[in-house]
């Protein structure tokens, strides 16, 4: 009976194969954690791929610890392509920091979806009015295992600020803060709004957003020059004084044989189509030119672009420097 049950299976897919009826390849998409704007973001990113590409792909986003954890995966062969900040991804591909001596050169650019503020979030009552204060205290550089957290490190590192770190997840901090056992975190949002996580805590715990001086810039970006600051002007977001905070370009990345040309092609143009299923979840996304900026991204960092992105932007009649060409195009 077995046998019958099998040889039919099979006759069945001979069948569908023979009638131009193939099933849609199935690829794993890292994000990050479920409270994070990102994930709303992957989950809208899969919607539009799933919509517009249904006959060829088939994308399922899962919830990670970000980029640092989408890395780990992505070389293990668990996800064919993830999410992050640049920054980190810059590292990995280098095999600098904490991936010194274990450089990863199949790491390609697929595409940009944010350029991401970095925000310092304390507890008013903390007495904390700058960043020098937060050395000794009770603070969560990111959630544990993720891109910002491994960023924030290095960036109090390098204007000596010592915090006492709180290592958690993301859930975690933000209850810590509310529970007096950690006076902050950091957090990534966008140009106009706190994260959807820091505005729950607003309502609740009264906050204040930490900038850099002039002189911190200096000093981060000769010791870290992968990492770009951006001005916020008073009150351009609701309760946030003037400040100038680091930026985080994240978007999404794979290694150049984790999917193929046609796979990415038939992304990219599925994300184009579907541009306002993202932005009507990810309001960065509303008329962002979504080449142009991936490819701006990629030559600031120097980082390849996947050659299925090559072809897919080339075919859309934009030009992509030498520099982001990876060896296997041809």
């Amino acid at each position: 009976m077995k046998k019958q049950i099998v040889r039919l299976a099979a006759l069945g897919a001979a069948l569908l194969v023979s009638q131009g009826v193939v099933a849609a390849d199935r690829i794993a998409y890292g994000s990050t954690a479920i409270g994070s704007v990102h994930y709303t973001y992957a989950v809208a990113a899969t919607k539009a791929i799933n919509t517009h590409a249904a006959d060829k792909l088939n994308v399922t986003v899962l919830a990670t610890g970000g980029a640092v954890d989408n890395l780990a995966r992505l070389a293990r062969g668990q996800i064919n392509f993830g999410l992050g900040t640049f920054a980190t991804v810059y590292q990995a591909y280098k095999g600098l920091a904490k991936f010194a001596g274990n450089p990863a050169p199949k790491l390609r650019i697929l595409w940009v979806h944010s350029a991401s503020m970095q925000f310092y979030v304390v507890r008013t009552d903390s007495g904390v009015k700058t960043l020098n204060d937060l050395t000794g205290k009770k603070f969560t550089a990111g959630q544990r295992g993720s891109a910002t957290e491994n960023l924030v490190q290095q960036i109090l590192a390098a204007v000596d600020v010592k915090p006492d770190y709180f290592v958690a997840t993301l859930s975690d901090a933000v209850a810590a803060v509310k529970d007096g056992r950690s006076i902050g975190y950091a957090k990534a949002g966008s140009r106009t709004s706190l994260d959807g996580t820091t505005l729950e805590l607003r309502a609740l715990t009264p906050i204040s957003v930490l900038g850099f001086t002039p002189e911190q810039v200096t000093k981060v970006q000769a010791k870290l020059p992968y990492v770009a600051f951006s001005d916020i002007p008073a009150n351009s977001i609701e309760g946030v004084g003037a400040i100038t905070t680091p930026v985080q370009t994240i978007g999404e990345f794979a290694y150049s044989d984790s999917m193929t040309d046609d796979q990415v092609m038939t992304m990219l143009d599925a994300l184009v189509k579907g541009q306002d299923i993202q932005a009507a979840a990810f309001p960065d996304m509303k008329g962002m030119d979504i080449m142009k900026e991936s490819i701006a991204a990629a030559a600031a960092l120097n980082i390849p672009l996947h050659s299925g992105a090559v072809k897919f932007f080339r075919s859309r009649g934009y030009k992509v420097p030498d520099s982001l060409i990876p060896p296997e195009t041809k």
